[in-house]
């Protein structure tokens, strides 16, 4: 991969895959993990032992994502990769503003620590669908109501629906009838719902002190599904990142349309490699370690 001429972006995932194994030995790395600890999560002694109970859940989950994200992204520009825009889903936006030179990468885990505990302690949970388009699933949150909502558009027949258990249920069933087949996700909480509005509006003042830096280069927002250069607007948008709907589908069209050859998953897992290869073929979608490979 070094040396080729092609635009590249780097996508960084969110808590869906959890990591099972340390990520390459990086200075950001080693700081992330001993600042983690220092907060009360020694995440680097969890994932080493294997504690996946532990790692599954969000206020750990969220963190540890992050800083395995952080590494890799670190050893890919370590082996020459040059990228050229960056891209996060839900929690991933926060690795693409740090890759993007907006935060720090300390700055973004301390508050990833406190957004993983407050999401945590709402209640509810969500479910993908596939097989039917996003505009029937809003149609049918619609009308059972505030309590389901859809939450991550990630395909054009594959859709997250989120809420309060009752809801989700009753929303899934009326998925199924209508054709859909329906995956429950290990997660605890109703995210990027407005259930989510309490967390969000408790994490207003910790993104709010922030002082966002001009991005080295531009970033795809989840948030409004499109490039995104100013530094002003990019933390207005994280403001409201929480409760949103995941655009997933719109930045995947919104880095076709910037000219991107090659996307990079810089992470754990291989989720959002799946989601880029069944949205367009416009893009080569490639895992961490086919990029790190060459």
């Amino acid at each position: 991969m070094p040396g080729q001429k092609r635009k590249i972006a780097f996508l960084f995932p969110g808590q869906g895959r959890i990591p099972q194994g340390l990520p390459p030995t990086s200075d950001v790395g080693g700081r992330l993990f001993k600042l983690a600890a220092e907060r009360g999560l020694p995440l680097q002694e969890w994932i080493t032992s294997g504690s996946l109970d532990l790692l599954h859940r969000t206020e750990y989950a969220q963190p540890a994502v992050l800083i395995d994200s952080l590494a890799k992204e670190e050893a890919l520009r370590g082996n020459g990769v040059k990228l050229g825009i960056v891209a996060g889903h839900s929690l991933g936006e926060y690795t693409a503003l740090v890759s993007a030179g907006l935060l720090t990468p300390e700055e973004a885990l301390l508050v990833v620590i406190e957004r993983g505990r407050l999401m945590a302690r709402v209640e509810g949970g969500m479910a993908a669908i596939v097989k039917l388009p996003v505009e029937e699933m809003r149609a049918i949150c619609g009308r059972i109501g505030s309590g389901v909502a859809v939450a991550n558009y990630n395909g054009p027949r594959q859709v997250v629906i989120s809420g309060e258990q009752k809801a989700l249920k009753e929303a899934v069933a009326a998925a199924e009838q209508a054709g859909g087949r329906a995956i429950p996700l290990r997660v605890s909480g109703p995210f990027h719902s407005p259930l989510m509005t309490e967390a969000q509006a408790a994490l207003v003042p910790q993104i709010e002190s922030l002082s966002f830096n001009p991005p080295s280069v531009p970033v795809v927002s989840s948030v409004s599904g499109k490039v995104e250069t100013d530094p002003v607007r990019l933390k207005t948008l994280l403001l409201t990142q929480i409760t949103a709907c995941v655009r997933w589908v719109d930045v995947v069209n919104s880095l076709v349309a910037s000219g991107v050859t090659c996307a990079v998953e810089v992470g754990p897992g291989e989720i959002l490699t799946g989601l880029g290869r069944r949205i367009t073929l416009q893009v080569q979608f490639v895992t961490f370690k086919e990029a790190l490979d060459g």
